[in-house]
């Protein structure tokens, strides 16, 4: 087991969902097994959490899209191409 830092903020949520769970559920959970949870549900739905961390970025126009996915065309040409084929 590792030791991690979390925000008091974050710790004060962590133990609330701890005792929600607690009262919900009948079952003590504990942080541990909570935190490990929480990891696997945030690996789930990557997108979210890169909205969460400010790490996407909307795009500025269709424009933008058509550059990232545009296609140069061929590295080969058709007589290359045909050569390999047909030889």
């Amino acid at each position: 087991m590792e030791s991690i830092k979390v925000s008091r903020r974050a710790k004060r949520r962590l133990e609330e969902m701890q005792a929600r769970l607690t009262l919900e559920t009948g079952r003590k959970v504990k942080l541990v097994e909570l935190i490990d949870a929480i990891v696997d549900v945030a690996s789930e739905d990557l997108e979210k959490l890169k909205v969460r961390l400010g790490l996407w970025r909307p795009l500025e126009s269709a424009e933008e899209v058509l550059e990232e996915l545009s296609f140069e065309g061929p590295e080969k040409s058709s007589e290359e191409v045909d050569e390999v084929l047909y030889s």
